[in-house]
């Protein structure tokens, strides 16, 4: 398993990124991209550790530590339906909750 070491406090929180996905990949494939992150959390991730993430440029999923986010003062409360959406170029993240 690859080690990837984020700092999101590099990072601006955004509102675009949903959109941007679906306009890369359709709306049916981002849906779907979304529920398989949900998936990888649901069976290799703990809700209590875990939140999954989605790389916007190549549509590729990870699980990140909750903890790491917490040390980086994103004040959001993660449940079991939320993804965070990160597109490396654009230094950009935004968290989407699965509807």
């Amino acid at each position: 398993m690859k080690s990837l070491k984020l700092e999101i406090s590099k990072y601006e929180s955004v509102n675009f990124l949903w959109s941007e996905l679906i306009e890369l990949y359709g709306f049916e494939r981002a849906k779907k991209i979304v529920s398989q992150a949900i998936d990888l959390q649901k069976m290799n991730g703990n809700k209590n550790l875990t939140v999954p993430i989605i790389f916007s440029g190549t549509g590729g999923l990870a699980l990140i530590p909750i903890k790491s986010l917490k040390e980086e003062h994103i004040k959001n409360n993660f449940n079991e339906n939320q993804v965070l959406i990160f597109n490396l170029k654009k230094k950009s993240f935004q968290v989407l909750n699965e509807a």
